[in-house]
This record gives C-alpha cells, sequence and structure tokens, in this order.
C-alpha cells in the first residue's frame, strides 16, 4: 500500500507541473524595453535585438524603445543587442517573463579606421548587379500583413569585382510598388565569409529615406563615406522605419529576375534572425571605382 501511494502521490506532483511546462511553451511573451547609451543616457535608434537564426527581433525606435514577442520555448535561449559604433551585448529571455521594461545600456566602442583617401586616379568605375526594372516578376519586402513585422527585416545582393580596393560610389535599388508616405532603410555592406554575409564594413550607420510613395530607382551616393571594398562584397537595406496614412495593406515590391544557376541574393524576416539564399536577382546595383 504504501508503494502504490507514492506512486500516485508522485503522479499527482509531476502532473501540475508538465501542465505547467506545455502552457509557457505555447505561451507568448513580450519582451520590450529601452536601450540607452552608457555615458550620456540619450536613447539610442535603430539597435538590433533579437535571437540570433531565430525570427524573433525588431529595432529600437527613434527613442530607443522596442517590443516583440517570443515563445515560451525560447526561454532558455539569449537575445542579442547590436548596433555598429557600440560593443554587443548579450541577455537570457528569461529575464523579460515578469513583463516589466528593461533598460539596457550599450557601451561605445572606439575604432581605429586605416585612412581611405579618394584622389583623382581613380577615374575608373565599374557597374555591378541587375540594372533592368521590368515588372514582370516582382517581390513584397513585407513578410506579414504587419509593418511592425517588417520592421529589421533586411534583404539585399553578392556582389564581385576584379578590381582589389576599390571604392563604393553609389547604391541603386528599384521600387516598383509602394503604398508609403515615407520609408526608411539602412543601408548595410557586409564582407563574405562561408558564403554568407559576415562583418560590416563600415563603422557609422548609413541611410536611405524615400517619400510621397516614390517608386522607380533610388540613387545613394556612397563618396562620402570612402568605404573600401574587397572583391566579394553584399550590400543590403534594412527597413527601419515607415509612416502610412490609411490603414491599409502595406505594400513595397521589388523587380527581380529568377536565377537558376546562382542564389545571390540574401533575405532575414527580423533583425539578427539566419539569413537565406534566394535563387533571383534583385534590381539593385553598385558603382564601384578604382
Amino acid at each position: 500500500m504504501k508503494t502504490t501511494f507514492f506512486s500516485l502521490l508522485l503522479v499527482v506532483l509531476i502532473q501540475p507541473c508538465t501542465a505547467y511546462s506545455q502552457n509557457s511553451a505555447n505561451e507568448n511573451i513580450t519582451v520590450k524595453g529601452k536601450i540607452i547609451e552608457q555615458e550620456s543616457n540619450k536613447p539610442l535608434s535603430y539597435v538590433s535585438i533579437g535571437i540570433p537564426d531565430k525570427p524573433f527581433g525588431t529595432l529600437t525606435d527613434t527613442l530607443g524603445n522596442f517590443a516583440f514577442q517570443v515563445t515560451g520555448e525560447n526561454l532558455s535561449d539569449s537575445l542579442q543587442i547590436s548596433l555598429v559604433g557600440y560593443f554587443s551585448k548579450k541577455l537570457a529571455v528569461k529575464d523579460f517573463v515578469e513583463g516589466k521594461e528593461i533598460i539596457i545600456r550599450l557601451d561605445i566602442k572606439i575604432i581605429e579606421l586605416a585612412e581611405v583617401v579618394v584622389t583623382n586616379s581613380k577615374k575608373h568605375t565599374e557597374i555591378l548587379g541587375r540594372q533592368a526594372s521590368g515588372k514582370f516578376v516582382q517581390v513584397s519586402i513585407h513578410n506579414k500583413k504587419s509593418v511592425d513585422q517588417t520592421i529589421g527585416s533586411e534583404m539585399g545582393m553578392r556582389y564581385k569585382t576584379s578590381h582589389a580596393n576599390a571604392i563604393l560610389k553609389d547604391f541603386n535599388c528599384n521600387i516598383s510598388g509602394n503604398n508609403f508616405n515615407y520609408i526608411k532603410y539602412r543601408i548595410n555592406i557586409y564582407s563574405v565569409k562561408d558564403n554568407m554575409p559576415d562583418t560590416l564594413l563600415y563603422h557609422k550607420q548609413i541611410f536611405m529615406s524615400i517619400d510621397n510613395f516614390r517608386k522607380g530607382w533610388i540613387n545613394v551616393d556612397m563618396e562620402p563615406y570612402n568605404i573600401k571594398l574587397p572583391q566579394d562584397f553584399i550590400v543590403t537595406t534594412q527597413w527601419v522605419d515607415s509612416r502610412m496614412d490609411y490603414k491599409e495593406d502595406p505594400i513595397t515590391m521589388i523587380p527581380v529576375a529568377m536565377s537558376i544557376f546562382s542564389k545571390n541574393c540574401y533575405i532575414r524576416v527580423a533583425a539578427l534572425d539566419k539569413w537565406q539564399k534566394k535563387a533571383m536577382n534583385l534590381s539593385n546595383f553598385v558603382t564601384v571605382m578604382y
């Protein structure tokens, strides 16, 4: 009888724990907080925060605030917080379970860069990428119908130049559909490692803005940044902010050409998510000079 009673008692004790574990795994957890600079206490805009290689993440707004949801299955994961020019930081997802807003402080990273001098000797230019803009095939930037779920998403192309030490002269992208009054992108330039985006090649944020429902080619002058390129590099645009005056599904389309021979297009649906390679070429191109 004692053995039977002990077995029944053990079952009773285990069942609530099991039920709690199952519920918590399916439960959504809101991760929210504010990111500021350690020294000045000023809010930091467009900081990437998310679970590395998973589609849970976002960017801070202009006041340094952020909020997004994860599931109970992510309780054992770590969040990564990163912004170019600052030291990255990691925090446990479980620290946010109570739902309170957490203040995160980032320290400035002092970066010593080799001087890049652009002289009149760099007279030659080379255009890399797709200059066509036909609308026969188009892709949407928005993975979901909510604009909030587009924040932090990123897409771009890989380029190769035959010239060492080339300088990035300009970046060009085509928008074939747009119902936004205002869109703000961050332009990211990466080195390549193991055929994937690796290290950012510039120590500051570079932005591109689109106003008044603009469509067509967008040109960004990159000469002021003096970005020295490896022969193999990736340029992406990352959605950081926008404004829509009408309540409707978001529309932002890019013309593409499908490619069965190569996967030079890189996409991730959330900040710090795992990169995906796609067999298509965006209507994006760059000019380099050497």
